[in-house]
Parts: structure tokens; sequence; C-alpha cells
């Protein structure tokens, strides 16, 4: 399917009075009196991203619009700079929104430097990833859920969730070749009593086909552990990270943002 397209579509119904959740078919939405929000992006041209917050740039500096897409180029990870995990938290990408809410990111995940949309392979068990951060207002505390797509060490092509609260994190995966070509579609759904439910799918699909995230947690599209307990406004947006330096240097990218409000 051409990049563009569903954009171009989701810009016409903006235009023309606003879309409804229900367009996210599947496994259905909780918030189905939600429209497309202006907050949306669609990565055009090439540049500087545009009206984000972002929470530690100097963890990860090399991030732009490029051709059209999110790209995040990770070629240093000394020290675990760019890692998100327990007391240590690398470079963020947000937009700040009010429950309910819904998130989606379109065909995130990791690529090579030579060609960013050909996932790198799974040898030598690396630990590098591409997704979406939910974190509480207050950047400098460390309780966040993430939703990420990438290789988990000896599980490669795997989606991996993770709640973390207060310093302490639970984390857990749907398994190896879930993800078969290192990207995905993410789906997060802010409810009403800011809990969130995760979804995801195949990237590139006529139409949506959502699966509730099914790690440890039998399929109930939770995160693993204790999730944080969010005020009434959050910051969801892009990360890319590594835990250590076996699969440095690669990209994570992102074709586009949906955000429902």
């Amino acid at each position: 399917m051409n990049k563009l397209s569903p954009y171009i579509f989701l810009i016409t119904l903006f235009i023309t009075g606003g879309l409804s959740c229900s367009s996210s078919s599947g496994s259905g939405s909780s918030n189905s009196s939600l429209t497309l929000s202006a907050k949306s992006d669609d990565f055009a041209g090439n540049g500087a991203l545009l009206n984000y917050t972002t929470n530690n740039l100097n963890d990860l500096p090399d991030i732009a619009r490029v051709a059209g897409r999110y790209k995040a180029s990770l070629t240093d990870n000394t020290n675990d700079i760019t890692l998100h995990f327990n007391n240590v938290q690398g470079r963020l990408d947000a937009k700040r929104l009010a429950f309910p809410f819904e998130f989606i990111a379109r065909n995130i995940g990791i690529g090579t430097q030579t060609d960013p949309q050909i996932a790198p392979t799974s040898a030598g068990s690396p630990f590098i990833f591409a997704g979406v951060q939910v974190h509480v207002i207050d950047l400098n505390s460390r309780n966040s859920s993430h939703i990420v797509v990438g290789h988990r060490g000896g599980t490669g092509f795997t989606i991996e969730g993770k709640n973390t609260v207060n310093g302490s994190s639970s984390v857990d995966d749907i398994g190896t070749g879930a993800a078969s070509s290192g990207r995905a579609d993410l789906r997060i759904v802010g409810n009403t009593d800011r809990t969130l439910t995760i979804y995801w799918q195949q990237p590139n699909q006529v139409s949506d086909n959502w699966q509730l995230y099914n790690g440890f947690n039998n399929g109930n599209g939770l995160l693993p552990g204790t999730a944080p307990t969010y005020g009434a406004e959050v910051y969801v947006g892009l990360i890319t990270y590594a835990q250590g330096t076996t699969g440095v240097p690669f990209v994570g990218t992102c074709d586009g943002i949906e955000i429902y409000e």
C-alpha cells in the first residue's frame, strides 16, 4: 500500500467533519466518541520534528523527519544512555494528551543504517527497540508504560510491553517472530478510568485488524506488573533505545501517528 494514502484519507475526513474512533476496526475501542486530533503527524517532508515535547534530547540527538518518516538513528549507546529501564530513561518525543485518548503509531519498528525499512538480524541477541511510551506529566519521574518492537535478546522480532513504577520495571513480550518484519502498528487506548489497553497488528494492513497485547497476561491487552497511577494528562510519544552495544548502530522509524481525543 502506498505510504501516503492512509494519511490523505485521514486528512480528507478531518476537513469534512472529523473521524470517529470506530474507524479503528478489529477489537474495537472504548472511546468511540473521540475524533482525529490536529496533534496527529505524518512526518511530511524533511527536517526537525514539529510540535513535540522532547525529554533527554542529547541522549539520542539524531532524530528528524526524513523523506516523510520519523527516523531515529542510534549510533552510540555508551553507558546505556538511550535505555528505558528502571532508573534510566532515554529520549522521548511526545504529545501531551488528556484521558480518554487513542494513540496509533503506523509501521513503527527497527531498521538498518543502509535501509531503515529492513530490520537488522537478531544475531548476537541484541536488545534494540522502537515504539511508544506513555509517561506521567512529571518527566523527571520514573513512572511510565511502553510498547515497543524489536529484538529482546534471544527473543527476536517480538513486541515488548513494560510498566515502570518508582524505578522498578516489569516487562514481558509476545514471543519470537511475532513481529516478523521487525515492524508493527501499535495502538494505545487511554480509557476514561486512566488505565491503558494495548493493541497491535502487522503493518500495512488494507483495513485494521487489531489484536490485544498478549504477553504473560494472556492476551487481555494489559502490560505486565503494576501500572503507574496516571493523572488527568500524560505524555505519549515515540522512543528508540538499546541495552548494551550489540546491534548498534540501527534506526527506529515510524510512518505516522494518529491521535484521537
